[in-house]
């Protein structure tokens, strides 16, 4: 039986406290994109429109496709912390603080997605692919610091470690990929998010499968 030491338990707590403010943190980034992309309805204009608030949906629908785009991409960050958090059972302050540069480039990715909604500029479809990129990887980084610290369930399987970063590791290179198809358009840009994911994983499924190969 392994006896449990301070510095473990420590670390366990200091995990729990990592992944309920990473949550809270989501949550309010989830809650700012509603606030900045769906329609205003304080003046009670839509009123006079044939449909009332259904008429008002259809004159926005290009602010309410960027809302579907911020909001699934900010859903995909927080799935991508949960991926790399659950198999750990500790962190410690290097891992922590690069959990939190993580999320700093996701709040990045909010303040070029809230400047330019429309996509007036390339500056901000590029901004935003580059900053889910960035964060992505440093989350990749932090998970490869923490195995080698020895913070992973023990109970993992190597292969299980391999599906972990292979899954973790599509959306960090869908926002690189992506970052091209900003300087194409922004049409061309929003549709990368949904075909570069799909084309990303039908090529990882031709590679030879690394089984129980053992990561760096």
């Amino acid at each position: 039986m392994t006896v449990e030491t301070s510095e473990a338990r420590q670390g366990g707590k200091r995990l729990r406290r990592l992944q309920t403010f990473l949550d809270v943190a989501y949550a309010v980034l989830f809650v700012e994109f509603f606030f900045q992309y769906l329609p205003r309805t304080e003046d009670m204009a839509w009123e006079a429109l044939r449909y009332g608030l259904l008429s008002l949906l259809i004159e926005n629908s290009v602010d309410i496709l960027r809302l579907i785009i911020a909001v699934g991409l900010t859903l995909i960050s927080w799935n991508l912390t949960q991926k790399l958090l659950g198999p750990l059972t500790q962190t410690d302050a290097k891992h922590t603080t690069l959990a939190l540069f993580q999320l700093i480039f996701v709040c990045m990715f909010l303040f070029f997605a809230i400047a330019d909604p429309a996509l007036e500029s390339v500056s901000s479809p590029v901004g935003q692919s580059i900053c889910l990129a960035i964060s992505g990887f440093i989350g990749l980084g932090g998970f490869a610091y923490a195995r080698k610290k020895g913070f992973a369930d023990p109970d993992l399987s190597d292969a299980k470690i391999v599906e972990v970063v292979r899954g973790a590791s599509i959306e960090p290179t869908t926002a690189l990929l992506n970052t091209g198809l900003a300087f194409v358009g922004p049409g061309a840009w929003t549709l990368g998010w949904f075909l570069i994911p799909v084309a990303v994983i039908q090529i990882r499924k031709r590679l030879p499968s690394e089984g129980g190969a053992s990561l760096p």
